[in-house]
């Protein structure tokens, strides 16, 4: 099993890169966001269209690349989050945490006893070799890594609750639906907002997790500044319609 260098980063309070994608994601692509030299990729099976034995084939790919990928499940229930683990991937986030009973849950069925209750039973999470039960255990507990997102005004104000669960790694901002949350949709950057988001990092700084968030690449230094250091900035999709849209943009400027 490989080490979750993701993990080992965040812990050093090293800033890391990630972009969002969903299903359908083939090979190409992934190369192309490997040889990119982004440190993780944001597997959306939320939004997404995605089952099981697709991220089966996307953990493996991304394996064999070395790029990390967190794959953030539909909800909290053991099915999704214990098998999605089970595909090869270290790293889970779970969506609308908002009491300290479901921080609870998503560390119990990300991890094995007696951390948590999750079973064991797939070879792929040990990348198809054999290792020990003891030894697969104590392995898996340490490299797997769990995220859960503060994405609404109840989960801000239940933070520390939720913080001080252990085994928890990354608390993961949602500022779009906590923008919704707040009544004030799509406003990320209200002053009311980031009074939110700070109450998160001081939470987290104090229970030593890691803070991320999704936001765009020109706010990457305001949340680093805040103490924000797992970012995802934009997705698969929106960058290339960023980029074809700077390059139609560029094309019909040198034809006036």
């Amino acid at each position: 099993m490989q080490k979750n260098k993701l993990k080992l980063t965040l812990k050093n309070n090293e800033p890391v890169f990630g972009v969002g994608a969903t299903f359908p994601l083939d090979l190409p692509t992934m190369r192309v966001l490997a040889n990119c030299g982004i440190d993780w990729l944001f597997v959306d099976m939320e939004h997404g269209s995605g089952d099981i034995s697709q991220l089966q084939d996307v953990a493996q790919i991304l394996n064999l690349l070395g790029l990390t990928g967190v794959v953030r499940v539909p909800n909290l229930a053991y099915e999704w989050v214990a098998r999605s683990l089970d595909t090869g991937l270290r790293s889970v986030m779970v969506p609308r945490v908002e009491r300290r009973e479901q921080a609870e849950l998503a560390v119990q069925w990300a991890k094995h006893p007696p951390v948590g209750v999750r079973g064991m039973g797939s070879h792929a999470q040990f990348d198809f070799t054999w290792l020990p039960a003891a030894e697969g255990v104590e392995v898996s507990n340490r490299e797997t890594m769990v995220v859960l997102q503060i994405e609404t005004v109840e989960g801000v104000e239940n933070v520390e609750a939720i913080a001080s669960v252990p085994g928890i790694d990354v608390l993961f901002i949602g500022p779009l639906d906590l923008s919704i949350s707040l009544g004030r949709p799509g406003d990320v950057a209200s002053d009311e907002s980031h009074r939110l988001l700070e109450r998160i990092c001081q939470v987290a700084r104090a229970h030593e997790r890691a803070v991320g968030i999704v936001c765009a690449v020109e706010q990457v230094r305001f949340y680093y500044d805040m103490g924000i250091r797992m970012f995802s900035i934009g997705s698969v999709l929106t960058l290339l319609q960023a980029q074809v849209q700077a390059v139609e943009a560029e094309f019909r400027h040198q034809l006036v």
